[in-house]
């Protein structure tokens, strides 16, 4: 019997959930600003005026510092929230100390009251990445779509997947809509996918 790939992303999910748990627990330092810095020079980022990031949640890749960084260097941060009867993220403004509200999946959103943002720089979070640029997400393609929105819209944005560096795997099976990174950054490197 011939496997799916969505049915391969499924199965993989599970054991990068699992591997990512245990890599938190022994992780001691998350961001490195000598990494940001490197990214930094590579995409330009005095003339990037908005960033997106995420609030993580569970096991994910603490995004605090990142979040408290880009906002120090006097860039508009924005969150994702997923607007209602879509599959599209929208980008929300955010400000430090900003009441947050759970929304779908128990995700951390700014209101919708907030303003809405067109980020040129947007940091994902990702499962699992290949050197590639490919991530394996939670499954429900929310990002994929959104980017693929954008582009659709000609907007410019560079994306960079957040994870730890042992969630780096060989391959990541894709299908026709996974959008593929930019840049991948870690607790250890910058991984050009370029």
């Amino acid at each position: 019997m011939i496997t799916s790939i969505s049915q391969k992303k499924k199965d993989l999910r599970k054991i990068l959930f699992l591997k990512r748990k245990n890599i938190k627990k022994k992780t001691k330092n998350y961001f490195n600003v000598t990494l940001f810095d490197e990214l930094r020079h590579k995409i330009n980022f005095e003339t990037i005026t908005s960033v997106a990031s995420f609030i993580s949640i569970k096991s994910e890749f603490p995004t605090n510092d990142l979040n408290k960084h880009i906002m120090q260097m006097n860039k508009i941060l924005s969150l994702p929230k997923i607007e209602p009867n879509t599959e599209i993220l929208i980008f929300r403004q955010y400000q430090d100390n900003d009441e947050l509200n759970l929304g779908k999946f128990n995700i951390p959103e700014p209101s919708i009251t907030k303003k809405k943002v067109f980020p040129e720089l947007i940091f994902v979070p990702c499962l699992g990445f290949d050197f590639n640029g490919y991530r394996i997400g939670y499954g429900g393609g929310y990002y994929d779509k959104t980017f693929a929105h954008l582009k659709k819209n000609n907007f410019k944005f560079y994306t960079v997947g957040i994870a730890f560096d042992d969630q780096k795997i060989i391959e990541v099976p894709t299908e026709d809509f996974d959008y593929k990174l930019d840049y991948v950054l870690t607790e250890k490197k910058l991984y050009s996918c370029l």
